[in-house]
């Protein structure tokens, strides 16, 4: 039963580490390409910042509609004087509404903002990157948009804001609750409800990035493994019982009886006096051995001389015998 046991639990260990190995390596590429999605944003705020001229001229407004179509991340670019927004590259004329202060500022001095502002009136959060003089909006979708490549079809992202916990974008509905529970306790992973859940913290542009699957593909998997590993833990222990009859056997033989019963000085030796018939005299004695058995009964040496002769066991019986009359005398 312990090869079959151990090969269950191998199968098991082996599908659940496989399992959270791509669940990490899929956050990982989630984090990946959301340092991507930041870096164009940054690279195109640093353009924008070399452009020299008036502002919210027809030259300026193209320049900034060229940078919004020149960076595919890119969705609008605001240019702002004291946080107003002035003019876009959707419109020659912003509404004034004052853009607030930044949730988080990068190592690096830029701006980072989870906002809903934009020249189309359109309700919308959109993650927002900002210098003195430009904002650029940013799609939350593109942080998540990986091509998942796993067996096990991990596809399901989210990105949070970490000031509010607000949920920017996800490719499905999160857990009531599960958001909390993930920063508790950073660096595991939670499950619940049969969906094993992980979050991957991006302290530079304050958002946190979480990923999960069902644990059903993880069940489906254990299933083949148990197919592959059981059969082997089975013929395992088949030949592992083999080996240990076949060596219960031998040692139960009468030949490693009889071994073991010398080795140990189990045999016993008795003497019995010859005595003549002439005199009445103890003119010798003979020498007796007695095999003690586990049940209480003697062998007589009728029984076991005969197999010491065929085993080759005579000699160390006669000097064990030899020994113990040494002794006596």
């Amino acid at each position: 039963m312990l090869p079959v046991g151990l090969s269950i639990w191998l199968a098991h260990q082996q599908v659940e580490t496989s399992f959270i190995e791509e669940l990490n390596t899929y956050s990982s590429r989630v984090a990946i390409r959301a340092n991507k999605v930041a870096t164009q944003g940054k690279d195109a705020l640093q353009e924008l910042e070399r452009w020299q001229g008036a502002a919210c001229s027809e030259a300026h407004l193209m320049e900034m509609r060229r940078v919004s179509y020149s960076y595919r991340y890119i969705q609008e670019v605001v240019y702002i004087d004291n946080n107003v927004p002035q003019c876009s590259s959707l419109e020659h004329e912003s509404p004034p509404d004052t853009f607030p202060e930044p949730g988080k500022i990068s190592k690096d001095g830029y701006r980072v903002w989870l906002t809903s502002h934009n020249d189309l009136g359109i309700i919308r959060y959109m993650v927002a990157m900002g210098t003195a003089h430009y904002v650029v909006m940013i799609d939350p979708a593109s942080f998540i948009d990986v091509i998942p490549y796993s067996s096990w079809q991990i596809d399901d992202a989210a990105i949070i804001g970490n000031a509010h916990n607000v949920v920017i974008t996800s490719s499905d509905e999160l857990a009531q609750g599960i958001i909390t529970r993930l920063q508790k306790t950073p660096g595991e992973h939670i499950e619940n409800n049969g969906i094993i859940y992980d979050i991957l913290p991006l302290p530079e542009m304050n958002i946190s990035i979480i990923t999960w699957a069902s644990t059903k593909m993880l069940q489906k998997g254990w299933y083949r493994q148990v197919f592959i590993w059981l059969p082997l833990g089975l013929v395992i222990g088949l030949l592992a019982a083999m080996f240990v009859l076949r060596i219960l056997r031998r040692i139960q033989s009468p030949h490693h009886r009889l071994q073991d019963a010398i080795e140990n000085r189990d045999i016993c030796v008795h003497y019995q006096p010859i005595v003549s018939l002439a005199n009445g005299k103890i003119v010798g004695a003979e020498a007796l051995a007695r095999w003690p058995q586990t049940d209480g009964s003697w062998l007589s040496p009728d029984s076991f001389i005969p197999l010491a002769q065929q085993t080759g066991l005579s000699e160390p019986l006669t000097q064990q015998d030899a020994t113990d009359y040494k002794k006596r005398l």
